[in-house]
């Protein structure tokens, strides 16, 4: 299976993010992808992040992509709108080969922040997902954690528990927490559930970039730094599972 992760930087109107996203999904297609996964809310960040809210309507234009090139999309994350005034879903989108969603995930865990010179809660204007992220895509079970996620270990581990083999991790992670917990995190969430961890994150300015496929030992198989581009990997299940057999940890839990 190949999985692809697109690195991109989403500094422009949403109109702009959301063109630059299609000349990668392009790219990625012609490398054969089974799976591509974007990053978090690629089409929300810079020069006007209101304009970046979307409804189900413009999910339509990235199914009908899928079902075109035969291609399954880990859509990242975006911000969609509620029912509820002036608050939004970070929700991640899985869209099948034949343009499809069978299945979505609200972001669980809010950023939230309170030091003396810069305090942050995602949940003034997020509403944070209760279900796992668990879906099946070409009869393999894969999970879905979205950014700070990450710092939750109980819920990756919820994801294995219910027999998940790979794990994305769409993100827009700063360079100031990046550079302490992104390369650890993301290679304990590997180790500690001997799965395939796809850390699929956003890079500019503050951002720490470093997209990167880990595998079930923990070993990264590749990574980008802070340029901009697509990251293709093909990952062997097999080996997967003949490595859980020979080091049964997953047994004792």
């Amino acid at each position: 299976m190949k999985i692809t992760l697109i690195q991109m930087e989403s500094n422009g109107t949403k109109k702009e993010n959301e063109e630059k996203a299609f000349c990668l999904l392009k790219e990625a297609v012609k490398e054969n992808a089974d799976i591509i996964c974007l990053s978090e809310l690629f089409l929300s960040w810079g020069k006007d992040f209101e304009s970046g809210k979307v409804n189900m309507k413009d999910i339509q234009i990235y199914q009908e992509f899928a079902k075109d090139n035969n291609v399954n999309i880990i859509l990242g994350s975006v911000d969609l709108k509620s029912n509820i005034p002036n608050k939004t879903t970070n929700t991640c989108f899985i869209i099948d080969r034949q343009g499809k969603i069978v299945g979505k995930y609200d972001k669980k865990y809010m950023y939230v922040v309170k030091k003396k010179d810069f305090k942050l809660d995602e949940r003034d204007d997020t509403i944070s997902g209760k279900e796992l992220g668990i879906v099946e895509i070409d009869n393999i079970k894969i999970g879905v954690g979205i950014c700070f996620d990450l710092r939750f270990p109980e819920y990756f581990r919820e994801l294995t528990k219910n027999g998940v083999q790979i794990i994305f991790l769409p993100s827009h992670f700063r360079e100031n927490t990046g550079s302490v917990a992104w390369n650890i995190l993301t290679k304990a969430r590997a180790i500690e559930n001997q799965v395939y961890f796809c850390a699929c994150n956003q890079t500019g300015d503050g951002l720490c970039g470093n997209s990167k496929v880990i595998d079930y030992k923990g070993e990264c198989i590749r990574e980008l730094k802070k340029e901009e581009g697509i990251l293709t990997v093909e990952i062997d299940l097999k080996k997967q599972e003949m490595y859980r057999n020979e080091l049964p940890v997953l047994e004792q839990m």
